[in-house]
């Protein structure tokens, strides 16, 4: 026997200002498979590879065991386990009836530890990888009006456990009531080449290349490794490897081990005032900055501040205005002026902040500008995915408007112009929900409307 659901729908009043009307603003929420915090469907499930087609409506379940959501096990937070699973994998499929009706949005209610996929009625309406400890709505609307249908419906779920607790658990709302996941679309993207690479800079140079670099050194880059390596490319499309180009048994402070701990990361390279600039920061914090002595990417450099770390932090990098000032970002949007000789700070730090939260991202800053506007570039995590936070101003010390997330999955990045006068943003991949893992890559980005950073789509 297959498992049925029929849920009814529900109006969930909102009160909410209206200029013209003191009457409530009501949505309807319609919840066709709950939750197990909202109610423990029955399920079947199986953790033995069932046959191709399992996810399809007309495969036959009734060999597979039932069990009430969701499952896994009891010590994994933020659970209600109604089904011990323990094993590497589970398949569970439940049936429900819808009525038909009008729906704006749709969303998955998904707890997921590890890997899931979720389908309906046979095509897939999402896919996310690695873990979230809680309960998120993912807006599935495309994919749901596409695959639902008046009457019975299937609703399959797979999830996939390496380590640690795990649990899966699978709802489906109609108009939900809640916040949904941002979900951004990104273009098709590929690694510039297959190299483990953190952080990715990228600056055009005096000589019509391009220059590449970031934060080498796997697997131990967390823990130690060398310095800073480069590559070239003509046309961002074939890259050479010019090697290390600045060792930190070359450097001064760099050199001290902090316990085990003596890795360089995030590295940032920038062309201007006839020669190479690349930031460095340290893992036991401490930024810095080298100067090319030859005018060239491959160096040799020097560093412009060998008495000690210029600030006490990480992730450092340079804008150069108009008017041929430079100032030194690093961390959380922290920025002061850099003398006219660039080996020092010339003024205090100042945080520049957007106008709805404390910063727009906690490490990795960036400042660039364009079209008269400067735009403020840090990463942040949200619901452990690392993303791109934007945030605008008409001054570089702003005030700077509100943050919003620009480029899903793109932390720690940054933003530059080709020869032909497009503009890209860098791309490494650090979480699971990326397309890749820890490879260089670039996107087209624009402005949209609003004047809002986004990635170009094809």
């Amino acid at each position: 026997m297959k498992t049925f659901i029929t849920i009814a729908r529900a109006a969930v009043i909102i009160i909410a200002a209206v200029a013209t009307t003191s009457e409530p603003v009501v949505a309807v929420e319609t919840v066709l498979v709950p939750a197990a915090v909202q109610k423990p469907v029955a399920w079947r499930y199986t953790t033995d590879r069932p046959a191709d087609g399992w996810f399809k409506p007309e495969f036959d379940d009734a060999a597979w065991k039932q069990g009430p959501a969701g499952f896994g096990t009891a010590e994994t937070p933020n659970t209600k386990v109604g089904t011990t699973w323990d094993t590497p994998d589970i398949w569970l499929r439940t049936s429900f009836d819808y009525d038909g009706g009008h729906f704006e949005k749709a969303a998955v209610n998904v707890y997921h530890d590890e890997d899931v996929t979720v389908y309906l009625n046979g095509q897939q309406i999402l896919k996310l990888a690695w873990f979230v400890p809680q309960y998120e709505l993912h807006d599935a609307t495309p994919a749901v009006k596409k695959a639902l249908r008046k009457g019975r419906n299937v609703l399959a779920v797979t999830c996939h456990q390496t380590l640690g607790g795990q649990y899966v658990d699978v709802g489906l709302v109609l108009d939900p009531v809640g916040a949904l996941v941002p979900r951004l679309p990104l273009p098709p993207l590929k690694p510039l080449f297959d190299y483990p690479v953190r952080d990715t800079s990228i600056c055009l140079g005096g000589d019509g290349n391009y220059y590449l670099t970031g934060t080498t050194g796997h697997p131990t880059w967390w823990k130690t490794n060398e310095g800073v390596r480069v590559w070239k490319s003509p046309d961002l499309k074939k890259w050479e490897l010019l090697g290390l180009v600045w060792k930190i048994e070359d450097g001064t402070w760099q050199k001290k081990m902090h316990g085990e701990k003596r890795a360089l990361w995030a590295p940032d390279i920038h062309y201007l005032k006839g020669t190479y600039w690349i930031t460095i920061c340290m893992n036991f914090r401490g930024t810095g900055l080298l100067k090319s002595i030859t005018g060239k990417a491959q160096g040799p450099y020097v560093d412009v501040h060998p008495q000690g770390p210029m600030t006490d932090r990480i992730d450092a990098s340079l804008f150069e205005d108009d008017d041929g000032k430079v100032y030194f970002v690093w961390q959380n949007g922290l920025i002061a002026r850099m003398n006219d000789k660039m080996t020092d700070l010339a003024e205090k730090p100042r945080l520049l902040k957007p106008s709805n939260y404390k910063h727009v991202g906690f490490e990795g800053a960036y400042v660039t500008k364009k079209d008269g506007k400067y735009y403020l570039i840090c990463a942040d995590f949200i619901r452990r995915s690392y993303h791109c936070m934007v945030a605008t101003a008409d001054s570089v010390y702003g005030p700077y408007g509100p943050r919003y997330l620009a480029i899903p999955h793109a932390g720690h990045n940054m933003f530059f112009t080709d020869k032909e006068g497009t503009w890209w943003a860098t791309f490494f991949g650090n979480d699971a929900r990326a397309p890749f893992r820890e490879r260089p890559a670039i996107l087209r980005s624009e402005l949209d409307d609003e004047g809002r950073v986004q990635a170009k789509m094809p």
